[in-house]
């Protein structure tokens, strides 16, 4: 797969955690099943940041990246999904989208670090491996 369409895919793997997150948080059902689910929609940035660099196999700026992109896009499909039922969110919503996009990048970054130092930890554990079983 070429780097620019991986790199794409773990944008939208970002998107798509974000949204089943604050989909399973929103549902009464879930949440009467498992009231702890409530809380998912204030952990889905951090957990969208994480999955979109942890997604990216490239270099790490490219994957923290990928993270706060991935809270863009998700306001983007949103604004696409509300504008297709009707909605004008544009004009006032504007600032608010821009504010709310602002607040999530914070934790989208500190996902996508986390899920860049696990990977980094991983390699660095294999290469010690490695060179244990060569004897270097």
């Amino acid at each position: 797969m070429h780097a620019a369409a991986r790199w794409g895919a773990a944008v939208a793997a970002g998107v798509i955690v974000f949204e089943g997150l604050d989909l399973l948080g929103s549902s009464p059902f879930v949440i009467a099943v498992v009231p702890a689910a409530a809380s998912l929609p204030s952990v889905s940035p951090f957990l969208c940041g994480a999955a979109a660099a942890g997604a990216v196999r490239q270099h790490p700026v490219l994957a923290l990246l990928a993270a706060v992109t991935a809270v863009w896009a998700r306001i983007g499909v949103d604004s696409v999904i509300g504008v297709l039922q009707g909605a004008h969110p544009f004009g006032e919503a504007g600032l608010f989208l821009l504010v709310q996009g602002t607040v999530w990048m914070p934790a989208a970054i500190a996902g996508g670090v986390g899920a860049v130092v696990v990977r980094g930890a991983i390699r660095f554990m294999r290469a010690a491996r490695a060179r244990g079983r060569r004897g270097v």
